[in-house]
Formats: C-alpha cells, sequence, structure tokens
C-alpha cells in the first residue's frame, strides 16, 4: 500500500506549481501580448499574492527538506521579473522592486526556521544551501562583466561572449558538482535536485524558443544549440551524482 503524502509535502507541492506557474506565465503573457500599464501593475498584483501564498504553504509545511527546496526556488524565481514595468509606471516598478527584496527575507527566515527543525541524522548542510543560491549568479555576474569588454574589445563580435557564457556556466556546474559530491547525501540531493529541476526549465525555455523561432522562418543562434546541450549533459551528470549518493544511505 502506497504511503499517504503527508500535509508538509502537499504544501510544498501547491507551492512549486505556483512558483513554475508565475514563472511560465509571465513568460508566455511576455510573447503573446502587449505590454500595458493595466496589464502590467494586473501581473505585478498576481504574482505579489502568489509570492505571499508560497511563504504562507512553505512556512507551515514542516517538511525541512521539502520546504528548503521549494524555499530555494521561491528565492529565486518569485516574483517573476516583470521588464517592461518600469516603462509605464514608476511607482509601480518600485513597489514590485520592494516586494521582491521583502520575499528574498521572508524566504530566507524560511529556510532557517525549516533549517533548524531537521533532525540530527542526515542532515542537511548550511554550506550546500548558500551554494545552490549563489554559485549560479555569482558566475553569471562574471560572465556579464566579461561580455561586455568582449564585446567592446573585439568590435562587437558576439562570439566571444557566446564563449564565455557557455564557459561560465559550465564552470558553475562543475563547482556544484564538486560541492555535491563533498556533501553528505541529504545535502547532495538538495543541490541535485535544485540543479535538476532549474536545467530543466532552462532546457524548455530555450526549446520553446527555438520552435517559435523556426515556425517564424527567424534566424536562430547556435548558441541555443549549444546551451541545449549543456543543459542535457549537465542534466545527466547531477541525476547520475543524485542516484549514486542516494545508494549511499
Amino acid at each position: 500500500m502506497k504511503e499517504k503524502m503527508s500535509k508538509g509535502k502537499i504544501y510544498c507541492l501547491i507551492s512549486a506549481v505556483l512558483i513554475f506557474g508565475a514563472y511560465i506565465a509571465q513568460k508566455v503573457v511576455a510573447v503573446m501580448s502587449d505590454p500595458s500599464k493595466t496589464s502590467l501593475i494586473v501581473q505585478a498584483f498576481v504574482f505579489t499574492v502568489f509570492t505571499a501564498a508560497v511563504y504562507f504553504l512553505v512556512s507551515k509545511s514542516n517538511e525541512p527538506f521539502y520546504g528548503i527546496l521549494t524555499a530555494l526556488f521561491g528565492i529565486r524565481m518569485l516574483p517573476p521579473d516583470i521588464p517592461e514595468i518600469a516603462q509605464f509606471s514608476a511607482e509601480a516598478d518600485i513597489l514590485y522592486y520592494l516586494v521582491s527584496k521583502v520575499a528574498v527575507v521572508l524566504f530566507a527566515i524560511a529556510i532557517i526556521k525549516l533549517y533548524r527543525k531537521q533532525d540530527k541524522d542526515d542532515r542537511i548542510t548550511f554550506i550546500p544551501v548558500v551554494c545552490a543560491l549563489a554559485v549560479v549568479p555569482f558566475f553569471n555576474d562574471i560572465s556579464s562583466t566579461l561580455s561586455d569588454y568582449a564585446l567592446s574589445a573585439f568590435g562587437g563580435s558576439m562570439i566571444y561572449s557566446y564563449f564565455i557564457g557557455f564557459a561560465m556556466y559550465s564552470l558553475a556546474m562543475i563547482c556544484l558538482i564538486l560541492i555535491a559530491i563533498r556533501s553528505n547525501p541529504q545535502s547532495a540531493r538538495l543541490i541535485c535536485d535544485f540543479q535538476i529541476v532549474a536545467l530543466l526549465l532552462n532546457m524548455g525555455r530555450k526549446i520553446c524558443a527555438t520552435i517559435i523561432n523556426l515556425a517564424a522562418s527567424n534566424h536562430i543562434s547556435r548558441s541555443y544549440y549549444c546551451y541545449i546541450a549543456i543543459y542535457v549533459t549537465f542534466f545527466a551528470l547531477f541525476f547520475v551524482l543524485r542516484q549514486k549518493k542516494a545508494l549511499k544511505k
């Protein structure tokens, strides 16, 4: 007989649906409709409500592993960016910016509370949680700065920027793999699960963009295919590592 899913896991599952639903909805709306002040403010309001709902559910979950994993996605993805909102309303842009910063603080508090609720055996340790959040943005910042320099230094050629992006993203993934290898099984599982889902999202985004451009007979940069190959490669590596760490339990 299958074990009944706990209420805490159900809360985390609903939270994950809200997080990824908000992320996908923002991308779809941005592609399918022209921005207007009213639609952007409505989006900002809806995504703010989603963020509050996810925080409430995560804080009530009492499931340390799934709660921390969900809160990590909350920090990285909620509320989703709405770049066009600043063009139509400076006030709404500032309010939405403040909401995003408050969300980071609230999800961080949720992570700390869930971290303290863990059992003594096979705990998620602090460093992997921080690395799961910080490593990719750290290398993305380096990539952005070096790419800007390469564009100005090499006459606007994009080829160097692409290779810098590939190299920095790959380095970030390799760092996370090494951290997961050195971590205990529970911490490694957190890193692997977080990156597996993130890689699937990135893969889906690039594949959808490729299909849309093919359907519209638009030029498709070869960088899309390179990134898809990179995502598939590291998805496989994290999946294998997750399975090996699980066997060590």
